[in-house]
């Protein structure tokens, strides 16, 4: 499938055009950080697109238990996921949360990761939708029959601790760090209990949130140049995306998918499974 004709964003505007296109399916990928209290499955209850369906990345996940506890399944287990949740191979699926632009990158970049190009992000999630005077749902959602998705290939944009702390001596990757900068040289315990402060060392700071605006909408491309000269790379630098439990680092991963039409490479245990071992180093700017 063309890259033109399945873009890594939609707009809002797009999307009304499309809503009731059979092609067209609707994933709610909204998650909240540990500790806010709120319940995904409930917020998906009280306000979503029309037929949309709930995407749990927390569900949607490698089986094995241990931290950190969301990583990406193997292609049998994604494949067992999507067939579970009714989905059909070959459908055109838009992906938002309720943030505006959080969660919704994961789901993304998990499709993109098992080799299905049909996929895109709703630019603004909910927020634009809503903007736009797209129809809001609520009650709960329908139950589709089962499917058989067939099981895919894993892509190349993925990175585990090993390759990390490898390429600490060959510095063949650039390690971009999208947190808050208060976590990145900071503590994070609250988020992550037992996990150190500090960073990859050698790693870049860009905040996943200076790539987007209040609402969620990614900034003009030529924006996000900008932003990324300041800190020394170009669409064309070999980044690595990290965060802390590997979510927002996926929305740096669109981010070079929309500059460059392909995704950067994800470090998918991040901070929480790197800061949380004591044979990792780490470092602290000050």
């Amino acid at each position: 499938m063309s890259r033109d004709r399945t873009p890594p964003l939609v707009s809002a505007d797009w999307l009304r055009t499309r809503v009731d296109d059979p092609d067209t399916v609707i994933l709610d990928g909204t998650t909240f950080t540990p500790g806010t209290g709120l319940s995904a499955p409930e917020n998906y209850e009280a306000q979503r697109l029309p037929g949309a369906i709930f995407f749990d990345i927390n569900a949607v996940a490698r089986r094995v238990p241990g931290p950190p506890h969301r990583m990406l399944p193997t292609p049998a287990e994604f494949a067992e996921d999507l067939s579970r949740l009714g989905l059909e191979h070959g459908r055109h699926y838009i992906v938002y949360d309720s943030h505006g632009l959080y969660s919704a990158a994961r789901v993304w970049w998990m499709f993109r990761m098992h080799g299905y190009e049909r996929i895109s992000v709703l630019d603004g999630g909910l927020p634009a939708w809503r903007d736009a005077g797209g129809e809001i749902v609520s009650g709960p959602g329908r139950v589709r029959p089962r499917t058989a998705w067939p099981v895919g290939r894993l892509g190349p944009w993925v990175r585990d601790w090993r390759e990390i702390r490898d390429n600490l001596a060959t510095g063949a990757e650039i390690v971009v760090d999208v947190r808050p900068y208060e976590q990145f040289n900071g503590d994070t315990s609250h988020s992550y209990p037992g996990v150190r402060p500090g960073h990859i060392p050698g790693a870049v700071h860009l905040s996943q949130r200076d790539l987007r605006t209040a609402r969620g909408d990614f900034l003009p491309k030529e924006r996000i140049v900008a932003l990324l000269a300041q800190k020394g790379l170009s669409a064309d630098s070999p980044i690595v995306a990290s965060c802390g439990s590997g979510v927002t680092a996926c929305i740096l991963s669109l981010a070079m998918d929309v500059l460059r039409g392909e995704p950067c490479p994800v470090y998918d245990g991040s901070w929480e499974e790197w800061g949380g071992r004591a044979d990792l180093p780490n470092e602290l700017d000050f």
